[in-house]
This record gives structure tokens, sequence and C-alpha cells, in this order.
């Protein structure tokens, strides 16, 4: 008698690397569902005589009808198509019953055929905005656009100076920005405890806190010692013990005891196991951007005096993690390949759409964002683009909704950002007309 030897394995099969042709199809699949709604939608309002708009229940029955002829789908097609049918006819009917006792009903049916052309246009831009092979990435939007982005969020250089330099300039229009994908609404899913140090976490409300202290006590109360690497030369210090002073009933015992791999992140070594000052490599880029002054002692010594901001070590942690891509945490990778995603999409919504535009909502909608932006998240982070490791891209549903809740959220300077790469959009279609 044969039998099979059951598997004495007890260990998880690690997950699948997904390649650029297994994420690409899934990115396309809902894009690809909802423009030819929208083109048929075009299309019956054209051909309806603009008398029969002021009938809405015509509109229903119109679109039970469609829904009837789509119904060999696989089933979250199926309920995703007839959610998004549903979705557009009653944002038709709403848009007639609010209008129609003020505009004339052939103008009103006008403005629905021109903002259903202005929506397909732009999901035909997102259905190509890449090349299915990476071929001529230069060419196409998702490359250029992660790029135009990378140089002001998270720039890459041959050095961490170099990388300073670029978000530093960056800052002066969208440090709010580049803030805001440090602080990833997730920071309380990080390990506190039993932390991996080599990984670089986002910057929780509570370190943005260490940070805000470290910089009142440099620019307020700063001691002097010796600078290791010049002779004659003294570093502003602070007691270490001092930034953690006013949260002693609250902190983390692992955030205290990893206060090497948090002063590190933001520039700072320990001296004598007591003291927090600038390390060598930073200083040199504080004395280029006078966040450090040199002046000359009676004693012939030169002392270097902070005049530090919360950005001045915001700006180096951001910095740091974009130098060190590679050893970024899981939530900050979703982070901020969610942001880069979002950013993008909003961006080419922008340029495509009208601000008048009706159908605006449904393409911000939180049930088309977690269809479309967790695969376009997954696209940026391939070595052309981002370069990070999207194997940790999460793909729990629920993680997805908790995420989307906060994703552009009330930041003014995002929506700056997102008019910023509807022009480059727009400049750079231009450009590859010619």
């Amino acid at each position: 008698m044969s039998y099979k030897k059951k598997s004495t394995r007890t260990t998880k099969a690690g997950r699948k690397r997904e390649k650029w042709t297994d994420i690409l199809p899934r990115y396309l699949t809902f894009i690809s569902h909802m423009r030819p709604i929208l083109r048929e939608t075009r299309r019956i309002i054209a051909d309806l005589d603009a008398d029969l708009l002021l009938d809405t229940e015509i509109l229903d029955k119109i679109r039970t009808e469609e829904e009837k002829r789509n119904v060999r789908k696989v089933r979250a097609l199926s309920e995703f198509s007839a959610m998004y049918r549903t979705n557009v006819y009653e944002i038709i009917k709403d848009f007639i019953v609010k209008y129609r006792d003020s505009i004339p009903i052939i103008d009103i049916k006008d403005y629905i055929i021109e903002f259903l052309y202005e929506s397909v246009n732009a999901l035909n831009l997102l259905r190509h905005i890449t090349n299915p092979d990476e071929s001529n990435l230069e060419n196409t939007y998702l490359y250029v656009l992660v790029k135009f982005l990378e140089d002001i969020l998270f720039p890459r250089g041959a050095n961490l100076s170099i990388i300073y330099d670029k978000l530093l300039k960056a800052s002066n229009e969208f440090y709010e920005c580049q803030r805001h994908i440090l602080q990833s609404h997730t920071y309380y899913r990080e390990k506190v405890h039993n932390p991996d140090l080599f990984e670089i976490p986002g910057i929780s409300p509570k370190v943005y806190q260490i940070i805000n202290n470290i910089t009142s006590l440099f620019n307020l109360d700063p001691n002097f010692g010796k600078y290791p690497e010049r002779k004659s030369a003294e570093l502003p210090m602070i007691l270490k013990s001092e930034v953690f002073l006013p949260y002693v009933d609250s902190i983390a015992n692992a955030e205290e005891e990893s206060i090497d791999a948090l002063a590190e992140r933001i520039g700072l070594r320990q001296l004598n196991e007591i003291f927090l000052a600038p390390n060598h490599d930073f200083v040199e880029i504080l004395l280029t951007h006078n966040f450090l002054s040199e002046r000359k002692q009676q004693d012939g010594t030169i002392r270097l005096f902070p005049q530090f901001s919360n950005e001045t070590l915001v700006v180096y942690y951001l910095a740091f993690a974009s130098q060190r891509r590679g050893f970024l945490s899981k939530e900050l990778i979703n982070w901020i390949s969610m942001n880069f995603a979002f950013l993008i999409y909003m961006g080419i919504l922008k340029w495509k759409l009208s601000d008048e535009n009706i159908f605006y909502n449904i393409f911000k909608d939180l049930q088309t964002n977690e269809k479309v932006l967790p695969y376009l998240m997954k696209l940026i982070c391939f070595p052309n683009y981002l370069g990070l490791d999207k194997m940790k891209i999460r793909d729990s549903i629920q993680y997805r909704k908790e995420i989307f809740n906060f994703i552009g959220s009330t930041i003014d300077n995002l929506k700056e950002l997102i008019e910023e790469i509807a022009l480059y959009s727009e400049k750079f279609d231009k450009e590859r007309k010619k």
C-alpha cells in the first residue's frame, strides 16, 4: 500500500517575490473596468434627448439595463463595476436635480458629457502610465513623476551632504511634505520592544517631541566641549539626560536605550557617554548652511554656536533614511510608497480633470483608491523607481483602509505639491509630443 509521506515542515513558505509583470496587470484591472463604464455612459447621455434627462427615473432604468448586460464577470469585478456605475449615475442625477431650475437642460447635458470626456482621458492616461516591459522608461509618466517627486522628498546622492543639500533646497516650499512622509500614521505598529537598531523607522509623535527638545536645548542652553576632529575648536553639546527628563514618566525604555540609533539618524553622536553633539560630517553641513557659526574666544579657541530648528534635524533624518533606503522599516516603506502613489495619482487627476468636474470624488473615493493605489505603490518600489523593498508592502485590506484614511490628510502643502505635479505632467506631455 502506497502512501504519501506527511511533510514535517512547520514553517510558513515565504511570500513569492512579485515581478513587474505580476503587479502591472493587477494595477490595470480596475482601471480597465472603470474606463468603459464612463465611455458607455458618455455615449448613452450623448444619444439621449436632453429633455429626457429631467426625468431621473429614466437614468435608473438605463443603469439597471446596463448592469444586466455586464453580469459575466469575476465577482469582485462585478461588485466593483456595479458600485462604480451606481455612483456615476447618482452623481449625474444629483447634478441634474441641483441645476435644472437654473441652467438649461441642454447645457447640463453638455456639462455632463464634457466631465465624462475628461474622466475617460484621465483613466486613459492612468492606464498608459508605464510600459508593460519597462522599456523606454524615461519617456513614461510613472518614471518621470517618481523622479520629479524623489528630488523633492526622497532624493538620491553620492553622499549624505548632497542629499541634505537637495532636501534643504526643496524645503523652502515643501518642508511640510518632507516631514509628512517621515511621520507614518501607523507608527504604533513599529517594534518598540527589542527593535532592530539597523532598521530605520519613521518619526513617531514622541520622537518628534524629543527632536523638538533637542533643538531647544542646543539653542537655549548648550554646553561646549572639545571637538575630537579639530584641535582648538569646541562643539556645542547637550546632556543626554536632559533630553529625556521631560518624558521620564511616559517614554518607553526601548526608545531611551536606542538613543544611539536615534542620535545617528539626526546627525548627533554621544561624547563621554553623557553628552550629545553633532557628528563631524554633520558639522560640515551645518557650517555650510549657517546653522553653526564660528566665534573665536579670548584663548584662541573656535567655539561653534548652534542656530538649529526642528527642520535642521528632521531634514537630516530624511537624508539619512534616503541614503539608507534599504534599511527602512516596513511601516515607513508602506507610508512613503503610498504617499508617492497618492501624489502621482492625484497630480494626474488635477491635470486632467477640471475643478468643477462632478466625477472628481469618484476618483478620490476610498473604494476606488484601495483598488488602484496598492498596486501603484508596489510598482513605485521597483529598482528603477524608489528602489524600496516591495516585499514589505502590506496586502491586508484592513491595513490599506487604515492608511488610506490618513493619506494626504489636511496638509495644504501636499495640495501645493499636487499642483506642481499637475503642471510638471502637462509640461512633460508637451515635450513628449514634440
